[in-house]
């Protein structure tokens, strides 16, 4: 299950010691196109997504917690957490079948070509 961390995070992970805690964004799956009968209005269908986020990061957050890691953030549009964590313990957030990548977090960078 090593494959979901990226590059960038296993290189951070390295130069970490066991206890340090490092930040980390955990990207989720998209399921929506398993979800039963998505409501049709703009609303509707935020709110659904919302929702069904929610209930999908329960476990994760559990787990996180179980291990000396808490949630530092989230953000439903994308499907990502952010969580800090004790370096030796990252690695256990790939067994979750929710997790599709372990990375970094990256900086918003202004476009420049306006």
């Amino acid at each position: 299950m090593e494959a979901k961390l990226t590059e960038q995070l296993s290189e951070v992970l390295q130069a970490k010691d066991a206890s340090d805690l490092v930040d980390v964004i955990v990207e989720l799956y998209r399921t929506e196109k398993n979800e039963p009968a998505i409501p049709q209005t703009r609303n509707e269908r935020i709110a659904h997504l919302k929702e069904a986020f929610n209930r999908k990061i329960v476990p994760l957050e559990e787990t996180i917690k179980t291990i000396g890691g808490e949630i530092t953030g989230q953000a439903w549009i994308n499907q990502t957490v952010r969580a800090r964590l004790p370096a030796d313990k990252v690695s256990l957030l790939s067994d979750h079948d929710e997790v599709a990548k372990l990375d970094v977090p990256h900086p918003l960078m202004r476009d420049k070509t306006k």
